[in-house]
């Protein structure tokens, strides 16, 4: 099950030589499927505190609603800025090929920057807030 992740996104980079038509219906369906497992394993951390006594109604909604914002908010800036300075680097770059590597690979890294520093300032802030 830890695999499928990792076979869709090899899909994906295949059917950018196999099938570059269908690329983007691919690149679709795999945000949406990633989105809906997050939803899924947010909606189940927060509802066995719920179930357990730990969380009441309204602080089981507010942490389920800061973890979804969150999540959208690192997945919104990953993609704004990922593309922008992914736009910078390759630029320059006269070969197709390199050009598209390169791309893929700034965007990766900039997306993990984005990452790393949504958790860590969405940590420190909900520690700071009253859990519940």
């Amino acid at each position: 099950m830890k695999l499928v992740p990792f076979l869709l996104i090899l899909v994906l980079i295949i059917s950018i030589w196999l099938l570059p038509s269908a690329t983007p219906a691919l690149g679709i369906a795999l945000i949406v499927i990633s989105l809906a497992m997050a939803v899924f394993s947010i909606l189940m951390k927060h509802r066995m505190d719920y179930l357990q006594g730990r969380l009441t109604l309204t602080a089981f909604m507010r942490s389920t609603f800061l973890d979804l914002f969150g999540i959208l908010l690192a997945m919104a800036l990953a993609v704004l800025l990922g593309n922008y300075i992914a736009g910078i680097v390759t630029r320059p770059i006269s070969n197709a090929s390199t050009r598209l590597v390169a791309g893929i690979l700034v965007a990766l890294l900039v997306g993990l920057g984005v990452g790393l520093s949504v958790n860590w300032t969405w940590g420190r802030l909900a520690k700071t807030s009253p859990e519940r």
